[in-house]
Order: structure tokens, then sequence, then C-alpha cells
């Protein structure tokens, strides 16, 4: 599959100058951190690993540009940097100055493909999805080296709804898709159905490495009690129906079985076994035998005092 860019490069040739900015990041460090082993770039100079304390302020392949204010261009001058500030001992500041890519915008209702619900008339059926109560987004998507996608879909009523987010570091779709958005368009292809979705997506990467999406999300209360109630829907698969052959074998054995019972199982045991055929019966006596009830160790702290009423009276 193509990527966005080569070698772990920041795609300023195929994106838009808009979606583009310049963010410095402050991380207030202790004595003796960060380690520079945790952190790790693309010849490209962009973020494949950084150490857990450090996420959300760095976000996935954003383009180290400055630390401290300082112009840095290689991986190890990176290193350097870091570990020098860390062997001082001493509590410091770490300022990442980064180029990220924003690439979510509001979208306005007369801009929103013409499957949105806010397009279609209104329906009394409570199986039918409301036609207000959203706001619409226009998403880019990038595939960046070594990321997922880190979504799950589900389909219900021509609608291709986002069920799950994993949200990790690494998701082509961190920050910018939540449960219950609807998928309406991805690049110029509408989407009604999860195998649409899937095949638009991956087209759209394999051109380039960049997708458009435009989603639906619903901030209304029956919009959002409506697409909560599509996620928790599980379709009850019944079984298959038994053929009819099958059938008439079963109950033509069930009857041989009712008129001639079962045979003997086969003996487990192999040569000479005593017979207990003659042997008494085990019996049950009658003796009962009486135990006291010793309970659990109370833990002292769920204890409550006895309220004045029902003491007793003294």
């Amino acid at each position: 599959m193509k990527r966005a860019f080569r070698a772990g490069k920041f795609p300023e040739d195929i994106i838009t100058k808009d979606m583009i900015r310049e963010v410095t990041c402050t991380i207030d460090c202790a004595p003796g951190t960060p380690n520079y082993k945790e952190f790790k770039v693309t010849e490209g100079m962009l973020f494949t690993k950084v150490p857990d304390n450090l996420k959300p302020s760095l976000e996935f392949c954003d383009m180290l540009l400055k630390i401290n204010g300082k112009a840095v261009t290689t991986k190890k001058q990176m290193h350097e940097e870091i570990y020098k500030l860390a062997k001082s001992n001493k509590s410091h500041y770490l300022a990442f100055t980064v180029k990220r890519i924003i690439s979510c915008e509001r979208v306005e209702l007369r801009n929103t493909p013409s499957n949105a619900s806010a397009r279609k008339p209104a329906s009394k059926d409570p199986a039918v999805k409301p036609n207000n109560g959203y706001t619409y987004y226009k998403i880019v998507l990038i595939y960046f080296p070594k990321s997922k996608l880190g979504i799950n879909i589900k389909s219900y009523a021509d609608c291709v709804y986002v069920a799950t987010t994993d949200n990790l570091w690494g998701s082509t779709t961190r920050r910018l898709l939540f449960p219950c958005d609807t998928i309406l368009k991805i690049d110029e292809t509408l989407v009604f159905d999860c195998q649409t979705c899937q095949a638009a997506l991956k087209n759209g990467f394999a051109k380039n490495g960049i997708v458009t999406l435009y989603i639906e999300r619903p901030i209304g209360t029956s919009a959002i009690a409506f697409s909560h109630g599509v996620l928790s829907f599980n379709r009850k698969t019944t079984d298959p129906y038994i053929p009819e052959d099958v059938v008439q074998k079963c109950s033509e054995q069930l009857a041989y079985y009712e008129k001639n019972g079962f045979q003997d199982p086969p003996p487990i045991f192999r040569g000479y076994t005593k017979d207990y055929s003659s042997a008494g019966r085990v019996k049950v006596t009658n003796t009962v035998e009486n135990k006291k009830i010793r309970s659990d160790d109370i833990n002292p702290a769920i204890l409550k005092p006895v309220p004045p009423q029902m003491s007793p009276k003294k």
C-alpha cells in the first residue's frame, strides 16, 4: 500500500497549509527523567514512540522542530538534548515545538452530504433515526507509518455507526471519531453499509494515504438515545432448521431405544474384577451432629453504631 509519505517524512506536499499547526508542548519533568531511549522518530523526525507520561501532550507522528527553543534535525541531536537535561538530576522543563496536522473542521448544514439525517423528512416511527440534534464534521485521515485505524463499525438502516474506538496513541482516528458517530461519506463515496465503508477506506488509503470523511455526531437527547440504542442492540441469530431426513432418523432411533433399551456400556476394567452384585447397599443413618457455625472475620471499618431507637432497653 502506498503511504502518504516516504521514509516517514511530513506530508506537506499533499495536504493544505491551513491544516498544519506549529505547537509547543511544555512538560514538567522530575529529576533524572525522561529516558532518552524511550523516544523514537522516523527519518523525517516524526515521533513514533514517546514515554507514557508525555501522552497526550505529544501526538503520534508530530514532527519535532525544537527542544527548549533549540532546533533539532537529527535523532542523535534529540537524544543528546534530552540526555543532557535528564542527567543533571534536577527538576526541569522540556518544551517540544512540533508541527502537527489539525484535520477536523465543522461543516455547515448546507455543505453536508445528501444522506445526512438533517436532510431527511421527520418521522414519528421510533425505529426511524431522528432528523435533528446533530453536528457535522469534515475529517481528514492520514495513513501514518505503523499506524492503525482503531475503530469498529456497525450498520443499521442504511447508516454506518462507529461502534467502538481504541483511542490508542498510534490510532489514525484518535480524537477524531467517537462512538455513535455516523460515517456519511468517504472521499466521493456515500456510505450506506459496512462493506462500502471498508472498501472506500481501503481504496482511499491505497491511492495516496489520505481519505476525507464526513461524519454526523449526535448532540440532541433523542439523537443520542437512538444512536446508543443502535449500538447496544445485538441481533439474535436463530438456529438453522434441521433437515427432515435427520428428524426422521432420530425418531426411528429413539423408538428403537424405547423398545429395546440401551446396550450395556463396555467395561472399563480389564481382567478379573470382584463381583459386587450381591453386596449390601449403603445405608444412610439418621444421626445428626450439631456443629457450631463460625462467622468470618469482620472488618472493623465497615461496622456502624446501632441507632438509639434500635438499642435494647437497659
